[in-house]
């Protein structure tokens, strides 16, 4: 699996298949679905209008059509992506 760099939160994205612009809440995310455990590297949320009761979507990297703005990004962040999801990219099925 190649190594990729997770977006920064707050990010704006488009996923494919569609025009409705996602705002990135949160990544690296184990989603229950049918009683089976499910890995996502991120969690998103509707733009503008934000996160509306529980719903959201989540997606992987491979499912972004197109970045339209990234969020915020400093060196908490790298060093959080170098410990934490260096860890996921190598143990994730």
């Amino acid at each position: 699996m190649k190594e990729e760099k997770f977006l920064p939160l707050g990010s704006v994205i488009i996923v494919k298949g569609s025009v409705k612009k996602l705002v990135l809440i949160g990544r690296g995310v184990v989603a229950i679905f049918k009683g089976e455990q499910k890995y996502f590297d991120y969690v998103a949320c509707t733009y503008p209008e934000g996160l509306i009761g529980e719903n959201v979507l989540y997606l992987n990297h491979e499912d972004i059509e197109e970045v339209i703005q990234k969020g915020f990004q400093d060196e908490d962040d790298f060093r959080m992506q170098k410990r934490t999801f260096g860890w996921i990219i190598k143990n994730r099925k």
